[in-house]
């Protein structure tokens, strides 16, 4: 996971490899990936190991990545500018 210098330091994309096939999105964009692929966001495995969460064969990232990756890894608090 990026720590927030590293954060800052991007040009605010995710980068995706989805089955092999590189790909950008925003980084409060929702993301929705099929269950049968196999993805990776800026190198942290989302699929398959979090299948468990998804819904009718979909995994939806209704939230910014980080904060969501954040609270499932179980890393302690996230400080969020107000």
């Amino acid at each position: 996971m990026k720590n927030f210098s590293e954060l800052l330091a991007t040009d605010l994309k995710l980068d995706i490899v989805i089955n092999g096939t590189v790909m950008f999105a925003g980084l409060h964009e929702m993301l929705i990936f099929d269950t049968n692929d196999t993805v990776v966001i800026d190198n942290i495995e989302i699929l398959p190991k979090y299948q468990y969460l998804a819904d009718n064969g979909k995994l939806t990232i209704s939230e910014p990545f980080y904060c969501w990756y954040h609270r499932l890894s179980g890393q302690g608090w996230l400080l969020t500018p107000h």
